[in-house]
């Protein structure tokens, strides 16, 4: 696609920008320092974490999740359902995230934790969930509005790792990571928001905005892939799967003997973070599946693991952007999501 008919498809199909919105997306990390700011931590004496969420708030969850993995001594568990676990108790230390305040599977957690008798740390915009938070005089961290939730997730990570380190559940050397990728991420940002042919987000999209894409990634970083996923159905209203190595190897890697290998794609997704013996799987399995063409590699080599994930969140947001504009489609309303929720 030319990039004057990409000018032309962003300003006739991207009505309400979220072109601007993934922009924003360094900005919204530097906020939540300046949001964080006057926190304050009432206790820290937890054995473990739950963060109850759904879609983008879950997801941050998750990001989060692997980037303490090897930095914390605490579980971290991520909760996507209208219930708690049943370990849960007053030793868990409980954080409500909804970016409207209003999801209904996330405020029943929230209930739930009022009905143990827990108090929980709320993460949002606004809602019935900060209205409670305030009347009951719990935790809380309000953020701007004005978004959609998905295109939050630049705040919604950041807090959620901001919480983490107040509660010395992290060291500040993972706080000082997000800040050194800043100019990073700005850097790349502005980079894939250029229509030209050297914008290798336009070239991906390209290569799959009209195929099935099928996405592995080592399991360290499975929510990269989730993510991606994700944006790809609500951005681009592209339907695709994903899978995590070295798990392909012990039963998906046979599905490819029958399936119409005509319209699919596989994006690998690598790191230098990445362990040798996954890393290995994943390069003589795609020579397995060389009867597949369309085959792509993303490949992130930035200097610590946290910048790998931010800019990989931020690339595959840009590549799900560029193939709703391949596809002609305006990435922002989520009418489905919306029709469920008033059938509910």
């Amino acid at each position: 696609m030319s990039k004057k008919i990409l000018l032309e498809n962003i300003k006739k199909y991207d009505k309400s920008n979220m072109k601007d919105m993934i922009l924003s997306f360094p900005n919204q990390i530097r906020d939540s320092f300046e949001i964080m700011k006057n926190f304050k931590v009432q206790n820290n004496d937890f054995n473990n974490i739950l963060v109850c969420g759904m879609g983008g708030s879950a997801i941050a969850g998750d990001i989060c999740k692997e980037i303490t993995h090897d930095s914390s001594d605490l579980f971290l568990y991520v909760n996507r359902d209208y219930k708690l676990p049943k370990w849960v108790d007053k030793k868990t230390l409980v954080i409500i995230s909804s970016y409207s305040g209003n999801t209904e599977e996330t405020i029943s957690c929230y209930k739930e934790s009022m009905k143990r008798k827990i108090k929980p740390v709320v993460i949002t915009t606004g809602g019935f969930l900060l209205d409670q938070a305030i009347k009951n005089n719990q935790s809380h961290i309000k953020f701007p509005s004005g978004f959609q939730p998905r295109a939050a997730i630049g705040y919604s990570i950041s807090l959620l790792m901001l919480i983490l380190n107040k509660f010395k559940v992290i060291k500040n050397n993972l706080i000082h990571e997000i800040e050194n990728s800043l100019s990073v991420i700005e850097k790349q940002n502005n980079q894939l928001s250029m229509l030209n042919n050297h914008n290798e987000s336009i070239v991906l999209a390209g290569k799959i905005y009209n195929k099935f894409a099928i996405i592995y990634i080592d399991n360290h970083l499975e929510s990269i892939a989730l993510r991606f996923r994700c944006q790809l159905a609500e951005n681009a209203k592209i339907l695709s799967s994903h899978f995590i190595f070295p798990e392909q190897n012990h039963n998906e890697i046979e599905a490819f003997e029958k399936s119409c290998k005509k319209d699919l794609a596989i994006v690998w997704i690598y790191t230098n973070n990445d362990y040798e013996k996954i890393k290995d799987r994943m390069i003589f399995t795609s020579r397995i599946l060389k009867s597949i063409k369309n085959q792509y590699n993303v490949v992130k080599t930035e200097s610590h693991n946290i910048q790998n994930i931010l800019t990989l969140i931020n690339f595959f947001d840009w590549v799900s952007y560029y193939c709703a504009m391949y596809n002609k489609i305006d990435p922002t309303p989520v009418n489905s999501i919306k029709k469920i929720k008033s059938m509910i």
